[in-house]
């Protein structure tokens, strides 16, 4: 079975660096997904085709991408460098948010992880990609420092790179995208393992990594770049290496084989060899002191009786030394079971010796090597004999024990060893253990025990039994169930817990208690979730934080199953994106509060009304599966609404000017209601400034002419006021009228004739005779034009007027008139100087 492992995280987050190292270490292959994504993203732009177009991504279909050596190949060409520079950056979200392309890819990804062992990284490898990776890791990073670390790589390759406050705009719009598309977005598996790798170094990440893969069952002893792994297999060997395990050397049965691919931590490992190694040195010396002091009665006897209890002593002081190790591998034996255990197995090691003859050096050298076993070993053998209990008696000075009932088996290789009753499954109290076994019976069970002298086996089919109703706990992995256990003691590695009658391992990566609130971990009550089941030790791998999550999981659905459109609640800003604010409205619970849901009126920046950690009152507006769309607005005075209900298009109202501007001018109808008067709408002149006739504070009125309630817009208008006076104006060229004086300009006078607006030029006006705003004076009509909304007059009488025939005039005798359009705009431009 090959292992996989799926690293996610956000950019900058140091996955693909992290995975490179760890692949590096392990002799996997490394497929950046990540890096394919830009591939196909960078022959994009190289086609020039329509990026936003999925059908012109037909090319995959021709596109070859590769992995050598960790280096990236786009047809055949390495563009390892080329895909992370900043166009390609900017638009690979868009290119794997469409399904043909992320089809294709995810496709080849999935091909390459069924032939090896595999390291993928990317933002969904552990929940689409590879949803059921042996090993799932969610690296993340402070944006800042994710910020930090693509800009050194993009200056180290010596590719275009922004500031960094622009590399920071730039993950924070990468984040933005690929947590908001529709196709699988970036997002945390509910089994993944967070790290953050804000403040570790890559050396440290790794390590971390290195160490999740061995809990998970990975086996270490293969791997020859790592150099842990070599020294601790060194110190293994050289420590005992008779009971040293292989795959080469384990018995070649199908039930075996997964078994041999499990193994513990180097730590383990190690610990392990060195405690059997002193407990067998210890066992020696007791054995020694006990020959010496032995009682004189029945020489040869006491003897193998004293041999035997250096035996049990040894196996006694290797339990205590190597206490860890053993009660994993035990499955959860109680203390007694154990003492039982080494008292069967010292009366059957003496009962055997009484009736054995050494055997020749010669045999010994010449016998086959047999293969080595070690301790939950699924085996099979034959029954030898099926042995009686009988009681205890006296012969002379000496006290025979009592002995139990038994099954002497042996294994195909002449390895003997004893099934007692207590370790037999399904066997009720009226039953022998001869109602179940004949002698020539196959017998498959389970190495309960091995002593270091090399004696008979302690076999077991009830932990047969219990590794094989393990299967039942693949259905609680796959439903992502939970379980309760009891912490019965720490390890190196964790936490030994109990879960009915089977041994879980809780790893110290996946105990969600801090350390400082510990105190009454050990023997305590919790839940915890099944990640993976260990068959080869019999045993569950656990976790505490995939449980809380599960949990917390659990209690949202359940909670959103209950939340309706309508409803109200007080919530609290957890976070705060350039698009709006993520709400909590209950624990574990998020909505999103959309920048447009804030207020009424706009809202360019969210953080000018709310910051993380406000209390805001919110209502649900959209509930889709565990999405929640929050309104702040929908519980506020609604004004423009209030304002707008008895308005109607044609009515005249009355508002204060706050703002004039080159578009127009705005007016303050009520509180938090504005209107807009358009330039085009405030006078029928064309050329006419806003200012010459009104000033903000000052209160108009105005006829509505537009109400949009989608855009919550209210358009109105100065000039429908009145009728159009350039359509009623009836006056010819040369004509006397009576014009208004208005306002002085630099070079001559505003001045109104029936309603419409006018120019009279100081050069036309007698030398003697001075005006003032407001006067009323007698002028002839010098220039008429009402398309162009164009009027001058004179008060000179002795100038001679220009004809207008259609669209031209007549070329006469004159006096040149400096008074054009552009004249009049710049003496009004030269008198809003003054």
């Amino acid at each position: 079975m090959n292992f996989r492992i799926a690293i996610d995280g956000p950019a900058g987050a140091g996955k693909s660096t992290i995975s490179k190292k760890v692949a590096e270490i392990l002799g996997f292959e490394y497929i950046d997904t990540g890096a394919m994504y830009r591939a196909v993203t960078m022959k994009a732009l190289a086609l020039k085709i329509n990026l936003h177009n999925e059908e012109d991504y037909i090319f995959l279909e021709e596109t070859k991408i590769d992995f050598r050596n960790q280096r990236l190949f786009l047809d055949d060409k390495d563009v390892s460098e080329e895909i992370r520079n900043l166009e390609v950056s900017n638009n690979v979200s868009l290119v794997s948010s469409f399904g043909y392309v992320r089809e294709k890819l995810v496709k080849l990804q999935r091909e390459i992880a069924k032939n090896k062992n595999v390291i993928m990284d990317g933002r969904d490898i552990g929940t689409v990609v590879l949803p059921d990776a042996e090993l799932k890791i969610f690296l993340n990073a402070d944006i800042k420092e994710r910020a930090r670390r693509r800009l050194q790589e993009r200056l180290e390759n010596k590719l275009p790179a922004q500031s960094l406050a622009e590399t920071i705009e730039e993950i924070k719009e990468r984040d933005r995208k690929d947590s908001n598309r529709e196709l699988s977005p970036l997002q945390k598996a509910a089994d993944a393992i967070e790290i953050d790798t804000s403040e570790l170094n890559v050396e440290e990440v790794v390590e971390e990594i290195i160490k999740l893969v061995v809990e998970r069952g990975y086996k270490m002893e293969n791997l020859e770049k790592n150099k842990l792994m070599q020294e601790a297999t060194a110190e293994e060997e050289q420590a005992m290496p008779e009971t040293a395990v292989t795959a080469e050397t384990a018995p070649a049965v199908e039930s075996v084989s997964e078994d041999v691919k499990e193994a513990e931590t180097a730590e383990e490992k190690t610990a392990d060899s060195a405690a059997e190694a002193a407990d067998a040195e210890k066992g020696a010396e007791e054995k020694e002191s006990a020959e010496t002091e032995a009682p004189d009665a029945e020489g040869e006897i006491s003897e193998e009786e004293t041999a035997e209890e250096g035996t049990a002593e040894t196996s006694e002081a290797s339990e205590t030394d190597g206490k860890e190790v053993a009660d994993e591998e035990t499955a959860g034996d109680s203390e007694e079971a154990l003492e039982e255990d080494e008292e069967d197995y010292e009366d059957d090691n003496e009962e055997s010796a009484e009736g054995e003859a050494p055997e020749d050096e010669e045999d010994e050298e010449s016998a086959p090597e047999r293969p080595k076993y070690r301790e939950l070993q699924v085996v099979e053998g034959t029954v030898v004999e099926v042995i009686e209990a009988r009681p205890e008696e006296r012969r002379g000075n000496r006290v025979i024990k009592a002995r139990k009932e038994r099954v002497l088996i042996r294994l195909d290789d002449g390895q003997e060893g004893f099934l007692f009753r207590r370790d037999t499954a399904d066997i009720s109290d009226d039953e022998d253990l001869f109602d179940l076994f004949l002698e020539g019976d196959r017998v498959q069970g389970v190495i309960k025990k091995i002593y270091p002298d090399g004696g008979k086996f302690l076999f077991s089919t009830v932990l047969l039994k219990m590794r094989n109703e393990l299967k039942k706990f693949e259905e609680v992995i796959k439903n992502h169930g939970t379980i309760t256990a009891k912490v019965v003691k720490e390890l190196s590695v964790g936490y030994l817990l109990k879960h009915n009658e089977y041994s879980c391992l809780l790893p110290s990566t996946q105990v969600a208690v801090p350390e400082e609130e510990r105190e009454n971990f050990i023997g305590s009550e919790i839940e915890v979730a099944p990640i993976r089941i260990d068959y080869g030790r019999i045993r569950l791998i656990v976790s505490q934080t995939v449980a809380n999550a599960i949990n917390r999981r659990k209690q949202k659905r359940s909670f959103l199953e209950t939340v309706e459109v309508g409803q109200v609640f007080d919530g609290v800003v957890k976070n705060i994106e350039s698009y709006g604010a993520f709400v909590e409205i209950a624990p574990g619970v998020e909505g999103l509060l959309h920048i447009s849901e804030l207020e009424h009126r706009r809202v360019n920046k969210v953080e000018k009304v709310l910051n993380i950690g406000d209390p805001v009152k919110v209502q649900v507006i959209k509930v889709n599966n565990e999405h929640v769309g929050l309104s702040r607005k929908a519980l506020l005075p609604n004004h423009w609404a209030d304002y707008v209900a008895d308005k109607e298009v044609g009515m005249v109202i009355e508002g204060d000017i706050v703002e004039i501007n080159n578009a127009g001018v705005v007016l303050q109808l009520a509180d938090e209601v504005t209107g807009f008067l358009p330039w085009s709408e405030f006078a029928y002149e064309r050329d006419v400034y806003i200012t010459d006739f009104v000033a903000v504070g000052d209160r108009i009125p105005a006829k509505i002419i537009e109400i949009d309630p989608q855009k919550r817009r209210i358009i109105l208008s100065r000039k429908q006021l009145t009728e159009n006076p350039w359509e009623k104006l009836e006056i010819q060229i040369n004509d006397l009228v009576e014009v208004t004086v208005t306002k002085e300009l630099k070079e001559g006078y505003k001045v109104l004739l029936q309603g419409a607006l006018g120019y009279l030029p100081k050069r036309s006006i007698p030398a003697d005779k001075a005006l003032s705003e407001g006067e009323v004076v007698e002028a002839r009509v010098r220039v008429f034009d009402p398309q162009k909304t164009r009027l001058v007059v004179s008060m000179r009488s002795d100038r001679p007027a220009r004809q207008v025939y259609g669209k031209f005039q007549a070329d006469e005798p004159q006096e040149k008139l400096t008074a054009t359009l552009g004249s009049l705009m710049e003496e009004q431009l030269k008198g809003l100087k003054k």
